[in-house]
C-alpha cells in the first residue's frame, strides 16, 4: 500500500550510480569567499555609519552586497552535484536539479578535457574535467548506462569549453574578495 500516487510521467528519479561534486579546492574557495565578503561588509558598514552623509556612502553601502550576493552564487553553484543514474543525468541540489532523461540524450563525446552530452532537440551540456573530481570515474558511469559514446584523443572545441564556468567562477570569486576589500579600505 503507498501513502502517496504520483501521477504518471512524474515518477521519482532513479537511485545514482555515481554522485559527483566540485574540487575541494574550489569549495574551499567559496567558503572562504563567502565568510570574508560577510567580514569585509560588515567592516566596511561600520565605517559608513560613523560619516554616513558623505557623498560616496551609499556606493559604499550596495557594492559590498552586491559582492556578496556573488559569492553566495559561486557558493551555490560550487555545491551543485552532478549524478548519473540509469534514467539519464541530473545536474543541480536535493531540491532543485535540472536533468536530461537517458531518451533525449543522442551521443556523449568524451575529450581528454570534457564530456559534451548531444541532446535531441537542446543546447549541448559540456562538462568539463576540471569542474568535477574524479573525471575518469564519470566517463566509466556514462559508459555503464550504455550511452552511446565517441572517444577523441583531442580537447574540445572553443565554442563547448566556453559553457564551462569552472575558471570564471573562480576568477569572480577572487575578484569579490578583492572588490569589497578595496570598498572597506575605501570606506575607512
Amino acid at each position: 500500500m503507498s501513502a502517496l500516487d504520483l501521477p504518471p510521467g512524474l515518477g521519482l528519479e532513479g537511485t545514482p550510480l555515481a554522485v559527483f561534486v566540485a574540487p575541494a579546492r574550489a569549495r574551499r574557495l567559496t567558503t572562504i569567499a563567502v565568510v570574508s565578503v560577510v567580514g569585509l561588509l560588515v567592516l566596511s558598514w561600520y565605517f559608513v555609519s560613523r560619516h554616513p552623509y558623505r557623498r560616496q556612502a551609499s556606493t559604499q553601502v550596495v557594492l559590498p552586497a552586491a559582492f556578496l550576493l556573488i559569492a553566495l552564487l559561486a557558493f551555490a553553484l560550487r555545491r551543485a552535484k552532478l549524478a548519473i543514474t540509469r534514467d539519464g543525468v541530473r545536474w543541480g541540489w536535493t531540491s532543485l536539479a535540472f536533468t536530461q532523461p537517458r531518451e533525449r540524450l543522442i551521443n556523449v563525446h568524451v575529450y581528454t578535457d570534457g564530456i559534451t552530452l548531444e541532446i535531441q532537440r537542446g543546447a549541448r551540456w559540456f562538462l568539463a574535467a576540471r569542474d568535477w573530481e574524479r573525471f575518469e570515474v564519470l566517463v566509466r558511469q556514462l559508459r555503464r548506462v550504455d550511452l552511446p559514446t565517441r572517444d577523441y584523443t583531442f580537447k574540445a572545441p572553443l565554442r563547448q569549453r566556453m559553457q564551462s564556468y569552472g575558471r570564471f567562477l573562480d576568477a569572480l570569486t577572487v575578484g569579490c574578495i578583492v572588490g569589497a576589500f578595496a570598498v572597506a579600505l575605501w570606506a575607512a
